[in-house]
This record gives C-alpha cells, sequence and structure tokens, in this order.
C-alpha cells in the first residue's frame, strides 16, 4: 500500500491523523475509517473504500496497486474530500487526471506489507 506525503483529510493535523494513519501502517483494524484511493479499475476518478476492507485477503493481494490520498471517519466527510481532491485537480491540471495530478504534485510512501502471523509454539 502506496500514501501520499500529504494526505487529504478533515482529520485535524496532529495526533488523530498521526493515530489513524498509524492504524492503516499496522493494519490494525479501526471502526468508521474510510479511505479514498486512486481506482484498482479502469474507468473511475477515485474510489472510497472502509479501511477494514483492506484487510481480507483479496487487497491484501493487490496490496502494491492500492494509492491512498484521503482518510476520513465518515462518508458523508468522504463524499467531500472527494469534491476537494478533484477540484484541486481540475485547478492545477485543467483537466480531471486525477492520476497525473497526484503523481506529479505529491510524493508517494510506501507502507511495509502486512506480516503473516508468527506460528504459536507448543
Amino acid at each position: 500500500m502506496q500514501m501520499i506525503n500529504s494526505v487529504y483529510s478533515d482529520v485535524e493535523r496532529g495526533r488523530k491523523l498521526n493515530k489513524l494513519i498509524r492504524s492503516v501502517y499496522k493494519y490494525k483494524p479501526e471502526f468508521g475509517l474510510f479511505l479514498i484511493t486512486l481506482p484498482l479499475e479502469d474507468g473511475a476518478l477515485l474510489e472510497v473504500y472502509n479501511y477494514n476492507v483492506f484487510l481480507q485477503p483479496y487487497f491484501l493481494e493487490r496490496d502494491d496497486e492500492i494509492v491512498v490520498v484521503g482518510i476520513t471517519k465518515s462518508k458523508g466527510s468522504a463524499n467531500e474530500l472527494l469534491r476537494k481532491i478533484t477540484e484541486d485537480s481540475l485547478r492545477v491540471t485543467g483537466g480531471l487526471d486525477i492520476k497525473k495530478y497526484i503523481n506529479d504534485n505529491f510524493d508517494l510512501i510506501v507502507l511495509p506489507k502486512k506480516r503473516a502471523k508468527k506460528a504459536k509454539k507448543n
């Protein structure tokens, strides 16, 4: 999983946002956390997921493809962030190529892969 260095969020920068980012970094389940990502399939601009979905095996296999551009604590706020990201892309690039906007204006931070659980010793 990758995340842009200055992630979009409605959560106040500081301890609260850092706690959410740490939860994503450690692959810890988090209630009510939504991530905005670049699309995993063609034909979309951005996608909103409940964070816990990314803990499922299907998404863990596609971990390298996931680029997080926004973090929020509610679905309604996620829609507001979608609008903000789209408006920023339109203002800066003059179009809706959000992937190009993100790649040109932000650095990507690669998050470590989820570690496999160790087998218990008897």
